[in-house]
């Protein structure tokens, strides 16, 4: 019997028309070409590389409900080839058909080697043919192609063409069978004026993975009809890589006078290891002023910047993201530091004393405020003090500073600079000219000690001896 006129062969045809002839009433494009085909079986190895089972299902307005899906039941040899050895099935709810059939992809040209359909096995030419209605025109044809036309950076891109607004509606995590994923929510709606491919609504998730953005959720309408397909189950082979957006934003100065400009700097950075999408708000008193849509893969950064202006007097509360600003509007021109009069007193000591360091700071502005004093030694902050000053008082700010090693000190409080130098302590001289002294003063006294207690010799007589008797 010819095998192309098995009933499983036929019945899997037969299935595989009606899938298609739904997908072309859909308004999918054209039946994939060789070069497209070449690059689908490369695109077919990065998902059998990276999925070990999935399965889409697919609705219409006409009532068509289809799912459609693949598992990897493991890996097998055919002809000394490695391949996948994959079970596709097909399943029109809607009226009642199923049809499964096992491939075996090979697992480094992406091509099917062996088929096998209703117990019958196919090799060659026929198994090859097998694959490209099965996952080149039902998947790649349909969800591949919606996943690239609506991939975030092509909607970013629509978004910023004109032809409609998008709209980023949060991210949350979904379970779909044995896998929970991240997921981003978005919806786009078309301005009339647009080409007519880009007008109508459209309901758009995705999920980064490591192999891409994961179609989730695709619903499309329009005045008179609508289509949709949702992801019912995955299981990945990896777990789901993950973004990290972080933003900071800082302001320029958060008093101002009535129509001075505010400006925010913003620096949006993915310190995650998948794409991600971010959703930035700034507000006014509650009021949304501004939202900008970020999109960034992993590692990359962003800054850009907004200004403000305020007309009338008062405090205006401004938040972006998670961080909020108080920014004071007022004809008052706001506290004003002026710091004067360096003191390094002495400026020259010994290790272990102390010298004193001290300037004048004056708040020459219109308003009260307080005021940081850093001291800086050989450009690292050592000490800080606040003052708080009314418009026009002045006071002196002082510190103490001891060190401890000998050598030349820079010397810095608030952009004042001066040095402070410091040596060893010297030890004091031997006095060999005071011993020398004390020696011979010694030595004079003993020898006048010795003198005056020396007893003196008998003086001669003068008288004549007495004569013999």
């Amino acid at each position: 019997m010819n095998p192309l006129e098995s009933a499983g062969f036929r019945r899997l045809i037969v299935f595989c028309l009606i899938v298609l002839t739904m997908f072309s009433l859909t308004r999918i494009g054209p039946i994939a070409s060789y070069a497209q085909q070449e690059e689908m079986y490369e695109s077919l190895k990065v998902l059998l590389n990276n999925v070990k089972s999935i399965r889409y299902r697919i609705l219409d307005y006409k009532g068509e409900d289809l799912l459609v899906g693949f598992k990897v039941l493991g890996e097998d040899t055919v002809g000394g080839e490695a391949t996948w050895k994959v079970e596709w099935k097909g399943v029109n709810v809607a009226k009642g058909e199923e049809q499964s059939v096992t491939l075996w992809i090979s697992k480094s040209t992406g091509k099917c080697l062996q088929a096998e359909v209703g117990g019958t096995i196919y090799t060659g030419g026929i198994a090859e043919m097998m694959i490209t209605p099965i996952l080149f025109e039902i998947w790649f044809a349909w969800i591949g192609a919606w996943q690239e036309a609506w991939k975030p950076e092509t909607v970013y891109y629509y978004w910023e063409a004109g032809y409609g607004r998008l709209f980023f509606q949060g991210s949350e995590t979904r379970t779909f069978g044995p896998t929970s994923l991240l997921v981003y929510k978005y919806r786009w709606e078309g301005y009339v004026n647009a080409p007519k491919t880009f007008r109508g609504t459209v309901e758009w998730w995705f999920a980064p993975v490591s192999f891409g953005t994961l179609l989730v959720h695709f619903r499309v309408e329009t005045d008179v009809e609508w289509w949709q397909v949702d992801l019912s189950s995955i299981e990945l082979v990896n777990p789901q890589p993950l973004p990290n957006i972080v933003i900071d934003v800082t302001v320029n100065k958060e008093r101002v006078r009535p129509n001075e400009e505010v400006t925010f700097s913003i620096t949006a950075s993915n310190t995650g290891n998948a794409i991600g999408t971010h959703n930035l708000t700034l507000t006014v008193n509650g009021e949304v002023k501004k939202s900008w849509l970020i999109l960034l893969n992993p590692n990359e950064r962003k800054s850009l910047s907004h200004s403000l202006t305020f007309s009338e007097e008062g405090t205006y509360y401004v938040r972006i993201g998670d961080k909020t600003f108080t920014i004071t509007v007022s004809t008052i021109p706001p506290a004003k530091f002026e710091v004067s009069n360096l003191s390094i007193d002495p400026s020259s000591i010994k290790i272990g004393q102390s010298s004193t360091i001290s300037i004048s700071v004056r708040n020459s502005g219109g308003q009260s405020g307080t005021y940081e004093v850093r001291l800086k030694v050989n450009n690292q902050v050592v000490d800080t003090k606040s003052v708080t000053l009314n418009p026009g008082q002045s006071t002196t700010v002082s510190f103490a500073f001891t060190p401890t090693d000998e050598g030349t000190y820079s010397i810095d409080v608030n952009g004042l600079t001066g040095s402070l130098i410091v040596s060893k302590e010297e030890a004091p001289s031997f006095p060999w000219l005071i011993i020398i002294v004390i020696v011979i003063v010694a030595v004079i006294v003993i020898i006048a000690v010795v003198f005056l207690r020396r007893k003196p010799a008998p003086k001669p007589s003068l008288q004549p001896p007495p004569p013999p008797s």
